[in-house]
């Protein structure tokens, strides 16, 4: 059985600031010294909380098990919990799990981590939870290549680890993923389906509104090298709050010229939920509210009929053939063969539906695929914020200060080393009347 540790919990019962920053960097250490792995090639931060709990269909359990099922077995996950409510199950999950690799880096509980208030983000949360991601990921096992930072509710294709052989020069291995934002100014549950010519999954742009957090691998190594870490892109972020950082790291990376390879004809990563991850267990997509409910939900085939009965005239069910790579199976615990067939709700009235989404999600989110249509039914609404140039242009600016920072402090001479001195050096007092004149030697 495994130890369950959570390194640094109680660093948190301490009120004082300063006082928890010591001993958080005590712990920090400590960790490190403690859990480091001699042979871990890839470290995976998991951050999770109550919801990813519930047994062996919930999140947690899923996205560690499709760990457990890696070819490449050198690899150890390191989880943070930042909530306001403790995650009774975790001790649980990691009990059946069984295995050495998985740790708790973090269990920050209480309500000064609270996630939410009401409906709405609590404006300081994402901030503290990618503080905390940050030193999550220098306690990697400094034997570590690479790192993938993820969200504990989603899944990896069985086949992930041994990609990242192929691309041993990559900076970051960009992955293409199943998503529940799949293409979203396209048409409600159509946005999902195989066509000719239109990707097996969405497409990962590395940039903001098209890509994901758990979607990029990247060099350890580099990352900490050059010190990226997510509480540093502010000033790059061209405004966007923090839960969108993921995006704004992905962009940062590439303005810092990382070489960047893209698995264009996988499907590896599957954020959840996703269409293809609810077809897996039999479920029915709700694409009827994908604005207001954070891009649809999966639900139950009893669900799907209630809400059929409840507003006949307003929602509809279709059949879909999902896109996919034909590799489905990868993400399945037993490789069994997983249909690809899934019932899909939406409003009756499309058109209005559609008008919403592109509202909604803009030419910003649009795929690729789908900016031409988008841009001709949309005409005057049609006015892109390039979000990309904007960020570029402030890595740019950036970078100039840095550099000019540089070379002041090139310019000023260093201070004589008092070893090159035959006097003596002796400790003098200064007091605010004696600073400028002559002071004796004491």
């Amino acid at each position: 059985m495994p130890a369950i540790t959570s390194c640094n919990s109680f660093a948190y019962l301490f009120r004082s600031p300063i006082l928890k920053a010591c001993i958080f960097s005590l712990i920090l250490l400590t960790c490190r010294t403690a859990r480091a792995s001699p042979s871990a090639e890839i470290c995976v931060v998991i951050r999770t909380y109550w919801g990813h709990g519930g047994g062996s269909q919930a999140g947690l359990h899923k996205l560690m098990s499709s760990l457990q099922r890696q070819q490449n077995r050198k690899w150890e996950a390191v989880l943070v919990v930042l909530d306001s409510r403790p995650f009774p199950d975790l001790a649980q999950i990691l009990q059946q799990l069984d295995d050495d690799r998985v740790w708790v880096f973090a269990e920050w509980i209480g309500p000064d981590f609270a996630a939410r208030s009401g409906s709405q983000w609590v404006p300081t949360y994402h901030s503290m939870l990618y503080n905390l991601t940050d030193e999550a990921v220098r306690a990697c096992p400094r034997s570590t290549k690479w790192v993938v930072i993820t969200n504990g509710d989603n899944e990896y294709s069985s086949t992930l680890f041994e990609e990242l052989d192929h691309h041993p020069d990559a900076d970051v291995v960009a992955l293409d993923y199943y998503s529940r934002y799949q293409r979203p100014t396209a048409k409600p549950c159509e946005r999902f389906s195989a066509e000719p010519g239109k990707p097996a999954c969405k497409q990962n742009l590395l940039r903001w509104c098209n890509t994901d957090l758990g979607a990029n691998v990247l060099n350890w190594p580099r990352l900490i090298q050059e010190n990226k870490r997510f509480s540093q892109l502010a000033p790059v972020a061209c405004g966007l709050p923090a839960e969108n950082y993921d995006g704004v790291l992905a962009q940062h990376l590439v303005d810092s010229n990382w070489t960047v390879h893209h698995v264009t004809d996988k499907c590896l990563y599957d954020h959840s939920p996703s269409p293809q991850s609810c077809a897996r267990i039999k479920g029915v997509w709700d694409d009827s509210n994908n604005v207001w409910e954070g891009g649809g939900s999966c639900i139950s085939q009893q669900e799907a009929a209630q809400k059929l009965l409840d507003d006949p005239a307003g929602l509809e069910q279709i059949s879909l053939r999902l896109s996919s790579d034909d590799s489905l199976a990868s993400f399945s615990p037993e490789g069994l063969p997983v249909s690809a067939d899934i019932g899909c709700l939406r409003q009756k009235n499309v058109a209005v539906q559609h008008a919403q989404m592109m509202d909604y999600f803009g030419p910003t989110c649009t795929a690729d695929a789908d900016v031409e249509s988008v841009k001709s039914i949309m005409s005057d609404k049609w006015q892109p914020v390039d979000w990309s140039s904007c960020m570029s242009n402030a890595h740019q600016l950036q970078e100039q200060h840095r550099l000019e920072h540089l070379r002041i402090l090139a310019q000023i001479p260093p201070p004589p080393d008092p070893r090159d001195s035959k006097e003596p050096v002796y400790r003098q007092r200064y007091n605010q009347l004696a600073a400028a004149q002559p002071h004796d030697e004491l």
